[in-house]
């Protein structure tokens, strides 16, 4: 198992212990998907690049060039870098569904104490 598989794993785990209890809780949810996202992501980026290279190396059909077989190739290993691009999106949408809890919900969530303040009067 790869190294990206096991850290996918190790996310999934800790998104299902997650429970919706607090805003923490939420924001953590949020950082876990973006997080499972980007592994994803590299992992089909990676495997796009690999499908393509060994997709390349086939022998041509009757009456097809090479070229024409470099060409298949791109075009197969282009729906698993669209995947790859969705996946990007969905870490963006997670992301972005803690910034609208913020957003529709500041009132519940407790405001971060500054240290320290600034006048700017003078």
């Amino acid at each position: 198992m790869s190294a990206e598989a096991n850290y996918a794993k190790q996310i999934i785990a800790e998104l299902e212990e997650i429970e919706f209890e607090t805003g923490s809780d939420i924001r953590r949810y949020t950082e876990r998907v973006r997080r499972l996202s980007r592994a994803l992501a590299m992992e089909l980026e990676y495997s796009a690049q690999e499908l393509e290279a060994v997709l390349k190396d086939l022998p041509p059909g009757d009456g097809e060039s090479h070229r024409a077989v470099r060409s298949k190739s791109r075009s197969i290993a282009r729906h698993l870098r669209r995947s790859a691009e969705a996946q990007r999106t969905v870490g963006i949408e997670a992301v972005r569904t803690w910034g609208s809890m913020v957003k529709h919900f500041e009132h519940l969530i407790k405001p971060k104490k500054r240290k320290k303040t600034i006048n700017l009067e003078a």
